[in-house]
């Protein structure tokens, strides 16, 4: 006796179309199909097989056989499938249900213009006869979230995908996933909140609607569309520059022109939460262009490490590892020093910061320390540092400038950023420190033409720009103040100059580094050598050095030597430029 065969999706498939199918007799190339309870009737085996391998009914089943044999690997639109059917088209709306469900299961797609297609993904499983499933939106990575980001707003671009129901699966993905990087980062902007209710779209009918997916307590549709599109741009296309042509095969024609009108009145609340900003060229914001602000980028990508390019040129003094060193004043410059000290307290500092918003004015905090090498300047940062409990972050220069086009520019706007991260992210609002600033804060060239000279005027218009909006503290030193731009002059709020010290100050120096000196040598030195604090250092180092090598301590006679060596190579002393 015969055996029956083995029931499978593509048999079971093969039988439903051959009893639905049928052949005009009056057009040779063409046919339609029955779809009625009688068909129901005749193929329910075949039905209720295919519909538990497909999760979904039996009738859906049979519409999803129809769709296939009409597809042939092609869209086609609902007037094609009204007339496959012999049906008006005001009957093939009692359809759409069928129709929304098969789509919810990912079996069809409906392009932009409402066209109709089997998925890629389906084509693959039904040529290696097996069911397709929709893909589970539990346990996945922010990798994952933002592939299957990539995936939909590319198939949106092929128009091979429905906006709204792209914008619903990746809002499913986020709520499903709340501990990767990328929810978290949607939810502490309110762009999708995690504490809303889970929006569960296989089971909705009605997300043809933008409004169908409000949220209580997060973003309009349009935004989040707009911020998950910006995610893709720079996830895929390494695009950080966007403007709004880069969007148009996303929006529709009137919400795309209600949310330019919003961008354009900065009334977003992603411009107003800091999520989005303008684009920066020259050190000039462009606001037709506009991307997600760096910090905000690194938050999303943290689960991936980070940004692709870190910042190299930044590096990382801890407070409590500066070590305590007692530094000496003339009474102007020590009064200067402790005015900051006290500015700087956390205490003060924020009083004052709030002081200067409620009065409308900049609240950053930009100081310039210049004068002759060795007195002091960047010992006095540290100490200011370690004093207020405020972290360093150095700003490496040689690192930061680059041999390649556009580079340096890119590696000063990525500094910015992470410091504006770090100040909104730290209890105490750490230094920004720019030491020898003279290499990048010099004087601007006019009518620039090479095209390092382009660069280096770039890159103060950059500098320039972020002083301006600064919210927190820079510091910058310097030997060179002549070289120092008029414009980056105004900028800084503080002014304060280290001139060599004077003989009492050189006395007390000596001292603190060599005890063992006589008050008389010690007075005879200072007033003998225009030295800096950091010369008398290296003098006293040599003498360390001598004594260890010879095992005594060398006479005053040698001692008069080294400063001789030293004072040989000094040098002039810079002009002035005020507190």
């Amino acid at each position: 006796m015969a055996t029956r065969s083995k029931r499978t999706v593509l048999s079971a498939l093969t039988n439903i179309i051959d009893v639905a199918r049928h052949e005009d007799e009056h057009r040779w190339d063409s046919a339609y199909y029955s779809y009625d309870d009688a068909l129901l009737k005749k193929v329910q085996r075949e039905a209720k097989y295919l519909a538990e391998q497909l999760e979904i009914t039996p009738k859906q089943a049979v519409l999803f056989a129809i769709v296939l044999d009409m597809s042939k690997g092609d869209e086609f639109s609902k007037s094609d499938l009204s007339r496959a059917l012999k049906t008006n088209f005001v009957q093939l709306l009692s359809y759409e249900e069928d129709l929304k469900a098969l789509e919810r299961a990912f079996l069809i797609q409906r392009c932009r213009w409402g066209k109709i297609q089997i998925g890629e993904e389906v084509q693959k499983c039904l040529e290696r006869n097996v069911a397709f499933h929709k893909p589970s939106n539990e346990n996945l990575t922010t990798y994952a979230i933002l592939s299957r980001i990539s995936n939909l707003f590319k198939a949106m671009e092929n128009e091979t995908q429905d906006a709204m129901l792209a914008l619903l699966r990746i809002d499913d993905m986020l709520q499903r996933n709340p501990d990767t990087s990328i929810a978290k980062t949607a939810s502490k902007y309110g762009i999708l909140t995690k504490g809303d209710a889970l929006f569960d779209f296989y089971e909705r009918d009605d997300f043809d609607k933008w409004q169908c997916n409000d949220y209580e307590n997060s973003m309009v549709p349009q935004e989040r569309f707009l911020f998950y599109a910006m995610c893709y741009r720079y996830f895929s296309c390494n695009d950080d520059d966007c403007w709004w042509w880069d969007f148009r095969n996303f929006f529709a024609e009137r919400d795309m022109e209600e949310i330019q009108q919003c961008y354009r009145d900065e009334e977003l609340d992603l411009q107003k939460k800091h999520v989005v900003v303008y684009v920066s060229r020259d050190g000039l914001f462009v606001k037709d262009h506009f991307k997600i602000d760096d910090p905000v980028k690194e938050e999303i990508w943290a689960d991936l490490g980070g940004l692709p390019e870190q910042t190299p040129m930044a590096g990382t003094l801890k407070h409590e590892d500066l070590a305590e060193k007692k530094l000496f004043y003339d009474d102007a410059l020590g009064r200067e020093v402790g005015t900051l000290s006290s500015l700087l307290s956390e205490e003060r500092y924020g009083h004052i910061r709030t002081a200067l918003k409620e009065k409308g004015m900049r609240s950053g905090f930009t100081c310039l320390f210049y004068g002759s090498p060795g007195t002091g300047k960047t010992e006095t940062v540290y100490q200011l540092a370690r004093q207020t409990g405020r972290d360093i972050i150095m700003a490496d220069v040689t690192k930061l400038k680059s041999m390649w086009v556009g580079e340096s520019e890119k590696n000063l706007k990525s500094l910015f950023s992470k410091y504006r991260r770090l100040v909104r992210d730290s209890k105490v609002t750490p230094i920004l420190l720019f030491n020898e600033a003279d290499a990048v804060f010099g004087v601007r060239k006019s009518g620039a033409e090479d095209a390092v000279d382009k660069m280096e005027n770039s890159l103060q218009n950059i500098i320039l720009q972020e002083m301006e909006d600064l919210q927190g503290i820079l510091i910058a030193t310097t030997n060179l103040s002549e070289n120092f731009d008029k414009a980056f002059e105004r900028r800084f709020l503080y002014k304060v100059h280290f001139d060599k010290p004077s003989a009492a100050v050189k006395s007390q120096i000596w001292k603190e580094m060599m005890p063992e000196l006589s008050d008389v040598d010690a007075n005879y030195l200072a007033s003998k050598f225009e030295f800096s604090g950091g010369q008398i250092e290296n003098i006293v180092r040599k003498k360390t050095i001598q004594s260890i090598l010879s095992g005594a301590e060398p006479e005053i006679e040698e001692l008069l030597r080294y400063c001789c060596e030293e004072e040989r190579g000094s040098g002039q002393e810079r002009r002035r430029i005020g507190f």
